[in-house]
């Protein structure tokens, strides 16, 4: 894995002095194949185990083998980050990163779990496992994650200057109620809203990089989702459940055969798009706030173009389906016009990680066939 990332960095490397929006572009194909190679790997290790040493395969292995060699792929990131952010130490890296793949990945464990426990035909069991991996998730939502963080020492009450600014700017806006402001350590610059819980976390980083205008503006963007209706606060929970179908994955196997898996996946890509544009037009909508809200014409965009630099994020989306529009866009909707020519779409894959995927389709194939 930690090769893997080195040979992916090398274009990213011999541009060290390219404008920063070039080398966010460079970047993000380095940085999205080492998140899915960090599920890739251990399917394939699985999988050639399985094929190459049918006599040692132990399949009730394969969760724990499965966690080994997650464990392994995600420490092997660490040299990645590091050469991203050389300060960086273990700790505060390992910190991070355990507090963002528990909030972003957290719920996967719950799923496999219930994809493991689902039995293959319709029963009582069935149903049961349905509601439990359903309130568990709901669990997770409301409140969940800021609790783990705190716990990991990742998360403090805001400092009496983001007090302050929070409260200042929810005055002006109206008295958008906020139960709770924090403040989060780490490396990365964001900020972010529970609307759920309505409660807003700011990395000390953005706290840092930004003057208190700045972060006002930030702020009014992030209390703009607090105000969010019921209604699309229903909907965001509802977009929450986008893997849901998955746990379904056994009946559907055991009922149509291979074919049958297609079903859950199909549910799956319609409530991604469902979830994606929802977020992309919200976003739009808090954007509005802040650029309303903001002390100064172009406070705002200033704002973002920073929180995007520093932790070096593309300016253009690697397509139009991301859960945030395009920094480009967003900065021309703020009322500034980069003083930089529109940059070119990134790439999505390293070529290593092309490699994988085509190996992980192949291998799919051979599961197909040998099921038959």
């Amino acid at each position: 894995m930690a090769l893997a990332n080195r040979v992916g960095l090398l274009p990213w490397k011999r541009a060290g002095n390219a404008h920063w929006m070039e080398q966010a572009r460079l970047l993000w194909p380095v940085r999205f194949t080492a998140s899915f190679n960090i599920f890739i790997v251990p399917f394939l290790l699985n999988q050639l185990h399985w094929h190459l040493f049918p006599m040692s395969y132990n399949s009730s292995n394969w969760i724990l083998d499965g966690v080994a060699a997650m464990s392994g792929a995600l420490l092997g990131c660490y040299p990645l980050d590091r050469q991203i952010y050389p300060g960086l130490s273990f700790k505060n890296w390992w910190r991070q990163t355990l507090a963002w793949w528990v909030m972003r990945f957290g719920i996967w464990v719950i799923l496999v779990i219930a994809c493991v426990v689902m039995p293959e035909t319709f029963c009582p069991q069935m149903i049961l496992v349905t509601c439990i991996y359903v309130f568990l998730h709901l669990l997770l939502s409301w409140g969940f994650f800021l609790r783990f963080w705190r716990l990991i020492k990742v998360l403090k009450p805001a400092g009496q200057r983001l007090q302050q600014i929070v409260d200042f700017t929810s005055a002006k806006m109206g008295g958008i109620s906020v139960r709770a402001s924090w403040e989060m350590g780490g490396y990365l610059a964001n900020a972010f809203a529970f609307p759920i819980t309505h409660e807003l976390v700011f990395s000390k980083r953005t706290l840092e990089i930004c003057t208190d205008e700045e972060v006002a503006s930030i702020c009014a963007h992030e209390l703009a989702h607090l105000s969010e209706s019921k209604f699309i606060l229903a909907a965001r929970v509802l977009a929450s459940l986008t893997i849901f179908p998955l746990i379904f994955l056994k009946p559907a196997l055991h009922s149509f055969g291979p074919y049958g898996l297609l079903v859950p996946y199909v549910f799956v890509f319609i409530m991604l798009r469902l979830a994606k544009w929802l977020s992309q037009k919200m976003e739009r909508r808090a954007d509005a706030f802040a650029t309303k809200e903001q002390a100064d014409e172009g406070v705002y965009a200033r704002a973002l173009e920073k929180l995007y630099r520093e932790n070096l994020s593309p300016a253009v989306n690697v397509n139009n389906r991301q859960s945030h529009p395009h920094l480009y866009d967003r900065m021309i909707a703020a009322g500034i016009t980069p003083d930089y020519p529109r940059p070119a779409r990134p790439k999505r894959f390293t070529l290593i990680g092309w490699a994988f995927l085509i190996a992980l389709g192949v291998f799919i194939g051979l599961d197909i066939q040998s099921y038959n």
